[in-house]
């Protein structure tokens, strides 16, 4: 049986995380042309790739409490193993990209801010010279809520994406 696309929004209930500050700069006080560096990004998409199959594994525990899983349409499978975490800088002039374990790309960037926690952004899974199995998604988004994209079959099982934005 061929697997439909399945994409659902989902709020998930995970504590926001804390990512520490760049420390002030010592010394005279004149900047270094030479050490100063492009700013660092206010927000970026974080990435789980997840592999949901039958094989009487259970959710592995990197993934954390994920009630989602065990609901339909995920509760179909009864294993769901965390394949890559990756954090993806979210930026308005360039998009972030994080190859797949099945040779498609996903493809996200920052559309607009609308508030102090909740932005707007795009996401896009391509296959490299092949068909586009997402091909535009724009997501509004407050900070810590997350959504699942799934349906991208992979070694007898499916590819489940679950993308929070964060700062």
């Amino acid at each position: 049986m061929r697997r439909r696309a399945l994409l659902m929004s989902l709020l998930l209930a995970a504590p926001a995380r804390a990512f520490a500050a760049n420390p002030a700069p010592s010394g005279s006080g004149a900047p270094d042309k030479a050490k100063e560096k492009a700013p660092e990004p206010a927000f970026f998409a974080d990435v789980m790739v997840l592999h949901a199959t039958n094989s009487k594994k259970g959710v592995d525990s990197r993934i954390g409490n994920m009630p989602e899983l065990a609901k339909p349409p995920f509760s179909s499978y009864d294993s769901y193993e965390l394949v890559e975490h990756k954090r993806l800088p979210l930026e308005q002039k360039a998009p972030s990209s994080l190859a797949l374990p099945n040779g498609r790309v996903l493809r996200t960037q920052l559309l607009q801010i609308i508030s102090k926690d909740t932005l707007k952004f795009s996401a896009s899974i391509n296959q490299p010279n092949g068909k586009e199995f997402l091909p535009l998604l724009e997501v509004r988004a407050k900070l810590d809520q997350a959504f699942i994209v799934a349906g991208q079959n992979h070694k007898q099982g499916m590819l489940v994406l679950v993308i929070r934005v964060v700062r």
